[in-house]
């Protein structure tokens, strides 16, 4: 057992509200006892508590006074789910898919989980297929030195900047031109950087000769020279340097990893240099790539593999996307045809056979989770259609798969050929919310494991004869529900009460779910909860005569309930003669009228009717039971009785002084509409609980009734 406790929220003073876990429990109560208040306060503590001041500070408290703030305590729950009006207006029918993602509200099961693991397996162990094999990721990091040099326009590199200059025969070669024998020790085996610091630093000395006297030493300089000083800006020029040493670097990094063959990295080296080459440097640097281009494409697509994101759809053309990673050798066969490349090849060739295998085995699992997946989705609206059919909801609830764990949902028309319902807040009347938002919200519910699930008055909206069948479902033991769960349900509706206390259609039925009821009274402030067991609901027909048969009752209380049991047992009661003599002594009638208060009734329809209420009420005669209301016992009653006794005194009052009434009406609308409509001595219940025992009523109005007859 939970007992919450709710302090200084709206009109709650002070509430202990039990809550029996795995239960029913439903809170009974007249409007304005708190209900919805007390609805709120468990939201807001489980959900927002800094918004449970600001929202349901009494009226006249200041914030500042701590001791009169808003306060919900002993409240043990986790999850809680709230239905009210705030989530029809504002969760459900906001949005026109319903929720962020369908998907887990109504389709995350559970049912799928297990090919779902397999299905995840399986794509884990593709994913390592192609994606761990050594070589690789080295080969492709390689690749991407040779792409820093080369700019490739179709089958042929581009000749700009020092690319240009190192097919013309510069940058390298240095051994060709005798010319510069002499500069041997400056460039032989000495890295190209230091080459090109070295040529740039003799240039710079060569445009500050003087009359022919070196920069240097200051001597004459030789005839050579200048051709010497013309082959050195154009052999050493410094992005023909640069290029030649990052093409160098590249064939000695891809030979030593064995990626390129010795052959043709011989071949390209005894290329450069020369420019009378240039033509089959240019041709060579191209076919290597073109390879280059190839491999890496190729590489670049298998690791963009990933089929842990593969969709069912994307299946259909796997075996065809798998195909496309394989590598030709063919394509290969002049500068990567080396055993190490080769043997990568056949090593991936391998995989995406394997890789084909599995994937038809995905597939196969993908059209067995597919097939599952349909039949919730099929269970799932035939579930929530016959749900909106129970509630007279005039359409249907469409549910679609739409993605990895995502679905789409929306309402159509039941017999219309529109196929979709936009705005479905702008279409449904206040009734057909009511009822779609509740459907939703147990399936919500369900799906996020709440452990309370509060409901606000959830069926008032109902016809009578459906709200019997709604409450059934919502607790199935076969379907979806909320059965055995802890559901608190605030409700002014006796229908629940009467269908599952005095009923027992739970028990009966089958259904495992206690129902634990309980009476909720304001008394200025604090909520009291009484016990309401199936004895405490009687049938008015039983109750109304119990009650004028009591002789320890009010002769008010007893004549009231004495014209209610002919109302219910007697045809064409208003022309009963006991019916017309009673209604004389409600009116405090000392003479006997008919209807229109002016003629005299008949005295034999008189005498026939006091002979009738003398053998029910005690054998007094019709002086006798009026001397019993007078107008000062009614106004004692007031000040003595509980608050049904008081009504009813308040009633008579009101029948016998209609200026009285109607100056309430003027000036207390609130207080007249409750006393005339909300508690008229009539009832249509075919069960109602003894208000002898149970009833209540707000103790301002009971203020504004006593000022009332004070003149009196």
């Amino acid at each position: 057992m939970v007992n919450l406790v709710i302090e200084n929220c709206n009109c709650i003073s002070h509430a202990d509200i039990s809550i029996e876990p795995n239960c029913l429990n439903i809170k009974y109560g007249m409007n304005g006892t708190g209900k919805t208040t007390i609805g709120k306060a468990i939201l807001l503590k489980a959900q927002d508590e800094q918004r449970l001041t600001s929202t349901l500070l009494p009226y006249g408290v200041n914030v500042e006074e701590q001791d009169k703030l808003p306060k919900v305590s002993n409240l043990s729950f986790q999850k809680i789910k709230v239905f009210n009006d705030g989530y029809v207006s504002q969760k459900v029918l906001a949005k026109e898919n319903f929720f962020e993602n369908p998907y887990m509200i109504f389709l995350n099961t559970g049912e799928c989980d297990n090919l779902e693991a397999k299905i995840e397996e399986l794509l884990i162990k593709l994913q390592g297929t192609i994606h761990n094999i050594d070589g690789l990721e080295e080969l492709q990091d390689i690749f991407k030195t040779y792409f820093s040099i080369f700019k490739l326009k179709g089958k042929s590199i581009a000749k700009t900047g020092g690319v240009g200059e190192l097919i013309k025969g510069n940058g390298s070669g240095f051994d060709k031109y005798h010319e510069l024998d002499s500069y041997k020790p400056f460039y032989d085996k000495r890295d190209m950087k230091d080459v090109a610091t070295w040529a740039n630093w003799r240039r710079e000395g060569v445009e500050r000769v003087v009359d022919d006297q070196c920069p240097f030493c200051t001597k004459k300089l030789p005839n050579e020279i200048e051709n010497q000083n013309t082959l050195i800006e154009k052999v050493f020029k410094k992005s023909a340097l640069s290029t030649a040493t990052a093409v160098l670097d590249y064939l000695k990094k891809a030979g030593d990893s064995g990626f390129v063959s010795t052959n043709a990295i011989n071949e390209i080296e005894n290329f450069i240099g020369d420019s009378s080459k240039a033509s089959e440097l240019h041709a060579a640097l191209s076919r290597l790539g073109t390879e280059t281009q190839y491999l890496s494409n190729k590489i670049e697509h298998i690791f963009q593999f990933r089929p842990m994101n593969v969709t069912h759809e994307q299946l259909e053309q796997i075996d065809r996307y798998l195909e496309e990673l394989k590598i030709s050798k063919t394509i290969i066969d002049k500068y990567y045809c080396t055993p190490a490349i080769l043997g990568l090849v056949d090593i991936v060739d391998a995989k995406v056979d394997e890789l084909k295998e599995n994937t038809r085995k995905l597939k196969n699992l993908f059209e067995a989770h597919e097939k599952k997946l349909n039949k919730i989705v099929e269970d799932q609206k035939e579930d929530i259609n016959e749900f909106l059919a129970l509630a007279g909801f005039p359409y249907e609830f469409e549910l679609k798969p739409d993605g990895e764990k995502k679905a789409t949902a929306y309402l159509k028309p039941s017999d219309s050929i529109v196929e979709r319902v936009t705005n479905p807040s702008d279409h449904l009347s206040w009734g057909e919310k009511n009822a779609f938002s509740l459907v939703m919200f147990m399936f919500e519910a369900i799906s996020e494991e709440a452990d309370l699930i509060v409901l606000d008055d959830p069926i008032s909206s109902f016809d009578t004869n459906k709200k019997f069948a709604v409450i059934r479902r919502m607790f199935d033991n076969k379907k979806k529900s909320f059965r055995d769960k802890t559901v608190l349900m605030l409700t002014h509706d006796l229908q629940p009460i009467i269908d599952y206390v005095k009923g027992d259609f739970f028990n009966r039925m089958g259904l495992t779910t206690q129902v634990n009821a309980k009476w909720l009274q304001n008394e200025n402030g604090r909520i009291i909860e009484q016990d309401i067991e199936a004895a405490d609901l009687k049938n008015v027909v039983e109750l109304t005569h119990n009650i004028f048969k009591e002789p320890s009752y009010p002769m008010h209380v007893r004549i009231v309930n004495y014209r209610k049991y002919i109302e219910l047992t007697v045809t064409d009661c208003s022309n009963s003669p006991a019916y017309q003599v009673l209604s004389n002594l409600i009116h405090g009638r000392p003479l006997a009228m008919e209807n229109d208060g002016i003629t005299p009734l008949d005295q034999n329809c008189f005498s026939i009717g006091c002979t009738e209420i003398k053998a029910n009420l005690d054998g007094l005669n019709y002086g006798e039971i009026l001397s019993l209301i007078s107008d000062e016992n009614l106004k004692n009653q007031i000040s003595i009785g509980d608050d049904y006794i008081k009504v009813i005194a308040f009633r008579l009052l009101f029948e016998r002084h209609e200026a009285i009434f109607k100056e309430l009406r003027k000036k207390e609308p609130a207080t007249y509409k409750f006393i005339n409509e909300t508690n008229h001595i009539e009832n249509d219940y075919v069960f109602q609980l003894d208000p002898l025992k149970f009833y209540s009523i707000p103790g301002f109005y009971l203020q504004k009734l006593s000022a009332a007859v004070s003149s009196l």
